[in-house]
């Protein structure tokens, strides 16, 4: 009985810690000023294509055409590359930008549906992301997006684009 209680005790906090370290994808929360929903902290691509963003997400993949030699010579670079988004569903620039970085990612044939590679975590209009504490990433602008080679921050778009996507991820991943 006693070996029954213990392994039944050790499955249970293994459960648990495991539990513990769970990421909450896609939550939506009323915004304070507006009173319309918008994500707070991670959020994923299958968030984005829901109610909240959904025209958004659609319209960068669609409307949007990457430059296909850019493209081409970004790709080998991408393969050590992973990237953090903090990012506000209800901010223009985010609107517009996101789609367009996925659009050219999906075109180089990177996987932003693999959370180990791209994450995007979700604030508010005052940079919060809930329970998520982003200030070590000092972000002054949003969308904030971060390229990490090997675990190190080799570059950051801060805002917008300063020209095609495909071009500014370029020209960061091969400055390092």
């Amino acid at each position: 009985m006693k070996k029954i209680t213990f392994w039944s005790l050790a499955i249970v906090l293994i459960t648990l810690m495991s539990c513990k370290h769970e990421k909450v994808y896609n939550q939506v929360v009323k915004d304070e000023t507006t009173g319309e929903d918008i994500y707070i902290g991670y959020v994923n691509v299958e968030g984005l294509k829901a109610d909240i963003f959904k025209d958004f997400y659609n319209n960068g993949l669609h409307n949007y055409e990457p430059n296909d030699s850019l493209v081409q010579a970004l790709k080998p670079y991408l393969d050590d590359i992973t990237f953090r988004v903090i990012m506000g569903t209800w901010c223009s620039d985010t609107q517009e930008e996101i789609p367009r970085l996925l659009n050219v990612l999906y075109t180089a044939e990177y996987d932003p549906l693999n959370p180990e590679k791209f994450e995007m975590i979700a604030v508010d209009k005052n940079k919060k992301a809930g329970n998520i504490n982003i200030k070590k990433y000092n972000i002054e602008k949003i969308p904030t997006i971060i390229l990490y080679r090997n675990g190190k921050e080799i570059g950051r778009i801060v805002e917008r684009f300063t020209n095609r996507p495909e071009a500014d991820l370029l020209n960061i991943v091969k400055q390092k």
